[in-house]
């Protein structure tokens, strides 16, 4: 069952690389090697729409906290949760402690994360949730005022941190790649920037890769021995794509990259995905290795290594659904 766009939610990720490899990214300048800033995470979850997917949005931010804290070695001190509804009796306590998921209170929390950056941190941003598509702007549904993707671009202009990744998962969400795009940053969106208006299923499917993740051998793609945020955004594409085909639905989201800064957004996925699951390999198991081009899209993402603390874990690839 597919649902068209509601009230929204998003999750805000301002992380630094304490200990772990990567290169961190400045819009001005890409820099490259091994960030040792602090890590920070802020959660920013909007409007859920309804009791069911309450529980849904609920769930993912639930299981991103714990795949950073678990997994990625975030520091939950330096995680901040805000979300759009009102708590629950029956909410986790990483959602009941939120504060709202409002408009004012992101920007807010961007400019004291921005007073806490520096040069050698890093910064993650994941957005999820419902939206929609004016005819002229992308917008993330909040309580109170939305924002939309010009605006929401121009939180992060000028900043200075040596990584920054944006995962903007929500349905219209490739209208944000170009707002976003800057030298060494690498923006990840569930849609193209055309009609896609249906709620996606990447963010679950993010969530579950980041909380259980996979054996190394199912994710590590360009088969380099460790696991990249390269590997990280395949691997949530191919177990979005082959969602659709397990239930049989026509694909109504295409996940792209761009982290070479020059705006446009490509699905590098699809030489990844067979052709079942809408990619172009023949074969039913993914290309052995890859090689990517200097300055080439997926190179800025291929520097990015996590280290996943514990062991890798069975994870299903069906996303949770709310009822209609």
């Amino acid at each position: 069952m597919r649902w068209f766009y509601l009230p929204g939610a998003l999750v805000l990720l301002s992380l630094s690389a304490s200990g772990q490899d990567g290169t961190v990214a400045n819009p001005s300048k890409a820099s490259t090697g091994t960030s040792n800033g602090t890590k920070h995470a802020v959660l920013l979850c909007g409007l859920s729409g309804d009791a069911d997917h309450h529980v849904l949005f609920a769930g993912t931010t639930a299981r991103l906290h714990n795949g950073l804290t678990t997994q990625l070695g975030f520091d939950a001190a330096n995680i901040h949760v805000l979300f759009g509804d009102e708590p629950l009796e029956s909410d986790v306590d990483v959602i009941k402690s939120a504060d709202r998921g409002t408009k004012e209170k992101f920007e807010q929390v961007i400019a004291d994360v921005r007073r806490r950056l520096k040069p050698e941190d890093s910064i993650w941003v994941i957005v999820l949730g419902h939206a929609h598509y004016n005819g002229r702007l992308s917008w993330l549904n909040l309580p109170g005022p939305d924002i939309d993707h010009v605006s929401f671009a121009k939180l992060f202009d000028g900043m200075t941190a040596a990584q920054q990744v944006f995962f903007i998962t929500t349905p219209v969400s490739g209208y944000f790649t170009k707002s976003l795009s800057s030298k060494g940053r690498v923006v990840i969106t569930a849609t193209q920037a055309d009609w896609e208006t249906n709620e996606t299923d990447f963010p679950h499917e993010l969530a579950r890769v980041l909380s259980s993740p996979p054996a190394l051998a199912e994710q590590d793609f360009d088969k380099d021995g460790a696991i990249t945020l390269f590997d990280v955004y395949l691997t949530t594409a191919r177990n979005v794509a082959q969602s659709y085909v397990d239930r049989t639905l026509l694909a109504t989201e295409h996940p792209t990259i761009d982290d070479n800064g020059d705006g446009a957004s490509t699905e590098l996925q699809i030489d990844f995905l067979t052709e079942e699951q809408g990619g172009r390999s023949r074969r039913r198991k993914k290309p052995v290795g890859v090689t990517v081009p200097p300055g080439g899209e997926g190179q800025t993402a291929r520097s990015i290594k996590l280290q996943f603390l514990q062991p890798a874990a069975p994870m299903p690839t069906s996303p949770p659904e709310a009822k209609p």
